[in-house]
């Protein structure tokens, strides 16, 4: 059901993104990694969840779902890997120096160093897809995770990745690996989610809308509203056409909770910026102006005079983070939502 608010684990539950899972699968069987980048709520965790399922189905490659969200060490990764692979493919994996095989499952052996173990548990699979979601969350341990990603691309094609992730860190070194990363000449494939067009998105509250035989008429008000963010007009559809509210309360309960997810999304990206008044001075200006200049004059009325370079880079890692949008000269406030929040930030 489109407007059912989990992610999308079925091809015949994903509206409009037929050729991106055709895509993304072709090349995981040529042996490419990719990464699929977006903005949030695009619909990034549905097309992993679903080619995963896809390659399950077609070609029996079984494979595993690894949100990274708040993950930071390969402690924590190496522990949730686990966590996933033992709810019923550990047979997978052929592996004695670092584990043990009981009947719970892989278990680490005490002792066991965390690189070893990955490097263990990768090289022993038989084939596998496995999805990274949020992959940026690895940023501060990107030296050791690329050793790691080189080593397993060099010795076990039969491990396919996919991963999720902004422009960030560890991010851009896998898209535009220097000469010195264990990833150069071989960078994964990209695949950037677009919102919906006009036309897509009034299909999808259509077909919503049909599966559940909900009459509407308010459809280009509320893709006007909610533009092409699949995950705004879902949970617009669930809140009118399952919950039953009424459009106007529908609509304004829609932006408000995705301006709590969108807030929780934002203070996430600031909780390791040091400069945070200034990210929330560059958000309100680009409300009003989207040149350079013009934002850069904004914010300083805002918060006093601001370094040329200190100003650039702040700008820059709002982009990479998929919260500004830079189209040639011009800067955009990348989700609808987005410019419904006040961002308000202590020095």
């Amino acid at each position: 059901m489109l407007f059912d608010l989990h992610p999308k684990e079925s091809i015949k539950e994903l509206f409009g993104r037929e050729k991106e899972v055709e895509f993304v699968i072709s090349q995981l069987i040529s042996g490419n990694w990719v990464i699929i980048s977006g903005q949030r709520e695009i619909g990034k965790t549905s097309l992993i969840k679903v080619v995963i399922n896809e390659l399950k189905k077609r070609r029996k490659i079984p494979g595993i779902y690894v949100n990274l969200r708040g993950i930071k060490s390969l402690n924590s990764l190496l522990s949730l890997m686990l966590a996933e692979i033992n709810k019923g493919i550990s047979w997978n994996f052929h592996v004695n120096v670092n584990f043990a095989i009981t009947n719970a499952g892989i278990e680490i052996k005490k002792g066991s160093k965390v690189v070893n173990s990955l490097l263990e548990l990768l090289l022993s699979s038989d084939e596998i897809v496995i999805g990274f979601d949020e992959v940026q969350e690895l940023t501060s341990v990107s030296k050791q995770f690329l050793d790691i990603l080189g080593n397993v691309y060099s010795s076990n094609p039969k491990v396919h990745l996919i991963f999720s992730g902004s422009y960030v860190g560890l991010v851009t070194s896998m898209l535009n690996p220097p000469s010195s990363s264990p990833l150069h000449s071989r960078p994964p494939v990209e695949v950037k989610l677009k919102p919906f067009n006009e036309e897509t998105s009034l299909s999808f509250l259509k077909k919503g809308m049909e599966e559940v035989n909900v009459e509407f008429t308010h459809y280009e008000e509320t893709v006007e509203k909610l533009d092409g963010i699949a995950g705004w007009l879902t949970l617009f559809g669930n809140l009118y056409a399952i919950r039953k509210i009424n459009f106007n309360d529908a609509l304004s309960q829609t932006v408000n909770e995705g301006k709590k997810i969108m807030i929780d999304e934002f203070n996430h990206f600031l909780s390791t910026k040091k400069n945070k008044e200034l990210y929330c001075a560059i958000m309100e200006v680009l409300k009003v102006v989207n040149k350079w200049k013009e934002i850069k004059n904004g914010v300083e009325i805002k918060i006093g005079k601001i370094d040329d370079k200190e100003f650039s880079n702040a700008l820059k890692n709002l982009v990479n983070f998929n919260f500004v949008t830079k189209e040639g000269e011009k800067y955009e406030i990348t989700d609808p939502i987005l410019k419904e929040i006040s961002f308000k930030c202590n020095p």
